[in-house]
């Protein structure tokens, strides 16, 4: 090796130490705050899930624990310790309305007292009714509906097309959208895991519905056959149960009213 090398090595080496030690003396004086030991670290005790909870799931003494919180993480719906002291034995009994995470605060929306009443009346949001209706493979989308989905519902009938006898016709419409399971059979949670969809061999569902809702469903399911169509998990602009409430029927003139964009279509007499 000659003497020219060995120079250029040698000022290599010592440019590549010199890096080194910058880097490190950089790290060092950096910006990051120092808390001095046993200073008090400021924030709001939070009611928190002890471990994953599914929804439904009547809430234990082991389910619940407290953390801390920084003040600008911590939402209104939280359940703070500061305004509740004993919530952590409080809501012992509680069901819970959703599904949580491990570590995941406890919101008081999300949780309700049974008061005595049955695990499906605490999952009906307010103003809701549970109503069953019997199902199989053909009218529940091959049987691959689960609870916490939703639906749109579909009656089948015979029509007379006015032309005499023998002039029936089968007509079909949406009577309602976007209904949620509740239940399908004895099941009430949908499946968590696994390598391919499970399909729930079930002869009735429980759907949520409104008073009028639920009335309307007995009329479609007495005048035709009952349909079950999956809606998917996007959110849809139209035709939501927020907008109309789906369709109605008459019952006076056995119609079948149904709403698109708002207007009225499909009066048949």
């Amino acid at each position: 090796m000659s003497a020219r090398q060995l120079i250029v090595l040698v000022v290599a080496a010592i440019a590549a130490i010199g890096a080194l030690l910058l880097i490190r003396s950089m790290g060092a004086s950096g910006d990051a705050p120092v808390v001095e030991a046993g200073a008090p670290i400021e924030g709001e005790q939070i009611l928190v899930a002890a471990r994953d909870l599914q929804q439904g799931a009547a809430l234990a003494p082991s389910d619940l624990a407290v953390r801390l919180f920084p003040e600008d993480s911590v939402n209104s719906s939280f359940v703070r310790l500061s305004q509740q002291p004993s919530a952590q034995a409080d809501l012992v009994g509680s069901v819970t309305r959703r599904s949580f995470a491990a570590g995941e605060p406890i919101t008081t929306a999300s949780i309700i007292q049974p008061d005595g009443r049955g695990f499906m009346a605490a999952q009906l949001a307010p103003g809701y009714r549970a109503v069953s209706i019997e199902i199989d493979a053909q009218s529940a989308a091959g049987n691959y509906i689960q609870p916490n989905d939703h639906v749109d519902i579909i009656v089948t009938r015979r029509v007379s097309s006015g032309g005499g006898t023998n002039s029936e016709q089968s007509r079909s419409d949406i009577v309602l959208e976007d209904v949620r399971v509740l239940a399908l059979g004895d099941a009430t949670q949908a499946q968590e895991s696994g390598d391919e969809p499970e399909r729930a061999e079930a002869s009735f569902a429980v759907l949520e519905l409104t008073p009028e809702d639920a009335r309307t469903l007995a009329l479609a399911d007495d005048m035709g056959d009952i349909t079950l169509a999956l809606r998917g998990v996007e959110v849809e602009t139209v035709g939501m149960r927020a907008q109309s409430s789906g369709s109605r029927l008459n019952q006076q003139g056995g119609a079948v009213l149904v709403h698109a964009f708002g207007a009225v279509s499909g009066d048949s007499r």
